[in-house]
């Protein structure tokens, strides 16, 4: 199996460490090789390393270090060319300055480095660059933090360096091709994996540093490297009921749109209102010539309805939620989607696990922070994979408003699925502006699908090829849909974060019980897949006896029933007439009836 080496100095030890987690995180075999300048060669350095196929890595002052230990009669491109495919060299100095070592390893292309003190940064990736970052080729990212980002100086003219991704239009990190090997070349630093996220920044600044690393270790390592194996996308829009027209969204230019272009929308419906839908509308709407479904949006979608409450308050109103969409199944017809959309996008550390214990498959929501988190709860790791599972290991997965396609090319890349959330009032051009967001996601990518949002939630995984020819797969929801990817018979080890084992009771494979075991926090099983025919598997929980569902009494009712009608009235007037909805809305927002804090 092939693996990177990453020489490491004193003196860069702790970035260094901060490269090797990243690797192993991303399922890379990964080596440090200690180098002292205690005036060994570096002959002695690399020769005992073990044959095999191999990448190398080291900071720049630690290639300097290397360059001046090279034995007499032997260039540093000789040495390094002789035993590795690819390299990365990062951390460069801060100052402007010209490098011997680097002017050396690529045949003076790049001559230096240039400080670029700069506050807001627009980071971009070329087209160009499609075969190294895949979805993010033609993106531009913008961060409002502060930087001072050195930038690679090359040579004009030289056709020879790619450039991967810029600075304000200054190369940062770019690919030398030489006969032999790459050189990729990296002007900034490690970040390190344990990076604290707040609610207020979220992770898009945080990332930004990542893809470098990421970029290089999914170029070299492409089968034992995490990845996505499928590419899907789904547009979520809030509140509707089930009628022809719900303020300005007409569902049948929906549909005709839909059909047109090849995507899918689930409404997220709001369960108090499952007595409400009419059988006739819900068949022409859900029908099944139809990518048109639903899922569950709260309960009563009162004010911080899943952010307030003890844990058997939030338990009931997850229970109640899904007894009301059964209810509304058995006398409509409408299939749902066991998936919950958070009212206001708020929720509690309990109501992820009342959601767990009334079988929901998933969340999805605009946010992945609790309104209880702490500062140590959000990790960078955690937004690194498809869905943070950090809460007890039930899945979040984060949707965006389409403002900026950039996000959802990082979704992709990272892969996650492109989840977009909507409202009717997105819909006052008819579906013009939709249509233009489908567009630009399928220019990022053309693979695109649009499934169910059940299917592609429990499809959605990461794999990776092991050393002893089986492939892992990590998955996210609790029932799990496996794809194989090749004809041949195959060994797939599942795995999937479950940080407290005594809950779980039972796996079951395809409805049968299967072996299996808990490994450093991840549930393990290992099955065998023949063709192209899918697995199904459920994780059980110990049995916990239900509380009874029940509704919270008439005056409730009452309240709810009020909310609803004045939320419709809004919808449905008031957001015909612009100047009338601003003002509804400032005075909704002075009365705290937003579910603003």
């Amino acid at each position: 199996m092939k693996r990177l080496l990453i020489i490491s100095s004193p003196d860069g030890a702790i970035e260094d460490a901060r490269l090797s987690e990243i690797a192993t995180f991303m399922g890379v075999p990964t080596e440090i090789l200690p180098f002292e300048r205690d005036g060994s060669s570096a002959h002695e350095l690399l020769y005992p390393v073990r044959p095999g196929p191999c990448a190398l890595a080291m900071r720049m002052e630690t290639l300097r270090q290397v360059h001046g230990a090279v034995s007499p009669g032997i260039t540093l491109q000789q040495l390094l060319d002789d035993r590795f495919s690819e390299i990365l060299v990062y951390g460069f100095p801060s100052a402007a300055e010209t490098n011997d070592a680097l002017t050396a390893l690529t045949n003076g292309m790049i001559r230096g480095l240039t400080l670029q003190p700069i506050q807001t940064v627009r980071y971009s990736l070329p087209h160009e660059a499609r075969e190294l970052c895949a979805q993010l080729a033609g993106q531009s990212l913008s961060t409002n933090k502060e930087h001072s980002t050195s930038a690679l100086e090359i040579r004009p003219g030289c056709g020879s360096v790619d450039t991967i991704m810029a600075a304000n239009e200054r190369p940062i990190f770019v690919r030398f091709r030489a006969p032999t090997r790459d050189l990729f070349l990296l002007a900034g630093r490690i970040p390190a994996l344990s990076t604290r996220l707040s609610r207020e920044t979220g992770p898009g600044d945080d990332c930004i540093p990542f893809l470098p690393p990421l970029i290089f270790l999914r170029h070299c390592f492409p089968e034992s490297c995490w990845h996505g194996d499928e590419a899907t996308a789904r547009l979520i829009i809030d509140d509707p009921l089930l009628t022809k027209k719900y303020g300005v969204l007409d569902f049948e230019n929906l549909k005709t749109s839909m059909q047109r272009l090849g995507y899918g929308t689930s409404v997220a419906f709001i369960p108090w209102n499952h007595w409400r839908s009419s059988r006739r509308s819900t068949a022409r709407l859900l029908g099944p010539d139809s990518n048109l479904s639903i899922c569950v949006h709260g309960c009563d979608h009162t004010n911080h309805e899943f952010r307030l409450g003890s844990a058997s308050v939030l338990a009931q109103k997850a229970a109640l939620g899904i007894q009301r969409m059964e209810k509304h199944q058995k006398r409509v017809g409408a299939p749902f989607e066991d998936v919950m959309v958070f009212p206001q996008g708020q929720f509690s550390k309990a109501a992820i696990q009342a959601l767990r214990s009334a079988n929901y498959i998933a969340a999805v929501n605009s946010t992945c922070f609790p309104t209880d988190y702490e500062p140590d709860d959000l990790k960078i790791a955690d937004f690194l994979w498809p869905a943070v599972t950090c809460f007890g290991g039930f899945p979040i997965f984060q949707r965006r408003y389409p403002r900026d396609a950039c996000e959802f090319a990082l979704d992709l890349f990272l892969g996650k699925p492109a989840l977009l959330v909507e409202h009717h009032e997105f819909f006052r051009d008819d579906c013009k502006a939709i249509e233009e967001v489908v567009a630009a996601l399928q220019r990022i990518e053309p693979r695109l699908s649009w499934p169910s949002l059940t299917t592609q939630l429990m499809r959605s995984n990461l794999r990776r090829r092991l050393d002893n020819g089986c492939t892992e797969v990590r998955f996210f929801t609790r029932r799990f849909q496996l794809v194989p990817r090749g004809a041949e018979p195959c060994r797939h080890v599942l795995s999937k974060l479950e940080p407290d084992s005594s809950i779980v009771k039972d796996v079951l494979v395809d409805g049968t019980s299967t072996p299996f075991g808990f490994e450093d926090g991840f549930l393990k099983i290992e099955i065998e897949t023949n063709e192209r025919q899918p697995k199904n598997i459920e994780i059980l929980d110990q049995t916990v006896q239900p509380l009874p569902v029940r509704s919270f009494g008439v005056a409730h009712n009452a309240r709810v029933f009020v909310r609803r009608g004045l939320s419709e009235f809004r919808d449905g007037t008031l957001s015909r007439h612009k100047g009338l909805m601003k003002v509804a809305k400032r005075v909704a927002k002075a009365l705290k009836a937003t579910g603003e804090a």
